[in-house]
């Protein structure tokens, strides 16, 4: 039964040494805990206008959580120079899984997965680093009905609110006690609503990131509940919508096979509202793990068509990450594995029609591995920056430049 990774602690495997890298790839900075930093970048990263990168690593900086470490919040400049802005302590959280957000004025937003100062349930938080570097705790979640366990990145909408997901807490729709997952809303003066408890039926563990359009609907995607697809009784996700006044809608529910199965990664939209994402599982049976993974589009009536199918050797397998599109409607992604014979994942492009160009594969050695999170796109250039969970000068993750064309 292939189920869905909330956290990944383990590093993957090396499988060889490494290749050089091609000239389109540049490792802005690799991670090693040794020296002070974080390890293991799960989330992607965001730059301001000075060309600044940052991002959060879930593991290492310090010698909480058992002596592992709880994570970091971390900057670097264009020239590569790591300042950690935060070190991650369990009380305050701990295991900051996806990347930030970044307001107006330039406070960062992140979440991080379990700690904080509820210690009964340890359930997670959202909280805020100011641009002058002053950390604070914007919501603690208290499992239940408020939620529990922050997996996704935030959103902010025009108004400045803060939107997120969790993957426990909610309604108990399958009789464990921890909750199928949640929506939640925190506005500017820190009060929190939840906007929507999922049931099983319209969804199970809202893993990925959320995407808003103009009139305030939010789009996402659940790991698992909808259709038992596969017969292990745990469903295959959903695709959903939640309008402004909290109505939900669930816009496509995940068959298996070819259809794809298990969403990691959210949805991305286009001018005319068709959606774009990936499956972690489903299509091509390249491993007998279900799949090796899909990209979809989904029309606004509804119609779910593949773009491709992974097959687990050089286009690579497992795309766990939201897309990001340019200009001209080419669509960049990542996938986990795959790629290089040393199973390091890969950077694609699928093209507006379907079909994929591999721009990257990573050797899982001074180059990085493993390619967890999300891209990101340099407006001005159009390159693409990302992090890989390993691989690098230690083996503790990179941040990467990676030029697509």
């Amino acid at each position: 039964m292939k189920t869905i990774s909330i956290l990944v602690i383990a590093a993957l495997a090396a499988a060889g040494c490494a290749a050089s890298a091609t000239p389109r790839e540049k490792v802005i900075y690799s991670f090693n805990p040794a020296i002070g930093d974080g390890a293991q970048p799960q989330g992607g990263v965001i730059m301001d206008g000075q060309g600044n990168l940052y991002g959060t690593l879930q593991d290492g900086a310090g010698g909480g959580c058992g002596g592992g470490g709880c994570g970091a919040v971390f900057k670097l400049t264009p020239k590569g120079e790591e300042t950690i802005l935060h070190v991650f302590s369990g009380d305050d959280g701990a295991y900051p899984v996806p990347g930030l957000v970044a307001d107006a004025a330039g406070n960062l937003y992140g979440t991080a997965l379990d700690g904080g100062p509820i210690h009964h349930c340890a359930c997670g938080v959202v909280f805020k680093l100011t641009a002058d570097g002053q950390f604070s705790i914007v919501h603690a979640f208290r499992g239940g009905v408020d939620g529990a366990h922050p997996v996704a990145a935030l959103v902010v909408d025009k108004r400045g609110d803060l939107i997120g997901t969790t993957v426990d807490g909610g309604t108990d729709c399958n009789g464990t006690g921890e909750g199928c997952g949640t929506v939640f809303k925190i506005k500017p003066d820190g009060r929190k609503v939840v906007l929507h408890a999922f049931g099983g039926a319209d969804g199970i563990a809202p893993e990925s990131d959320l995407t808003l359009d103009a009139s305030g609907n939010i789009y996402g995607t659940t790991g698992n509940g909808g259709s038992d697809c596969d017969g292990t009784g745990q469903g295959c996700g959903v695709i959903f919508k939640l309008a402004p006044d909290g109505t939900q809608t669930t816009l496509y529910v995940f068959e298996g096979a070819s259809h794809g199965a298990y969403p990691t990664g959210g949805v991305i939209m286009d001018e005319a509202g068709t959606l774009y994402g990936t499956t972690n599982n489903g299509g091509i049976d390249c491993d007998g793990s279900g799949g090796c993974g899909t990209v979809y589009k989904l029309a606004p009536d509804g119609t779910e068509t593949g773009l491709h199918s992974f097959t687990g050797g050089s286009d690579g397998e497992h795309p766990r990450a939201t897309l990001v599109m340019d200009g001209a409607g080419r669509m960049y992604g990542t996938a986990v594995e795959g790629g290089s014979e040393n199973d390091g994942g890969v950077v694609f492009e699928i093209k507006p029609g379907g079909g994929e160009r591999i721009v990257y594969a990573f050797t899982g050695g001074n180059d990085g591995g493993g390619p967890f999170g999300p891209l990101m796109m340099d407006g001005r250039r159009g390159e693409l920056y990302g992090t890989t969970f390993t691989g690098g000068t230690d083996f503790f993750g990179t941040v990467f430049k990676l030029s697509p064309r």
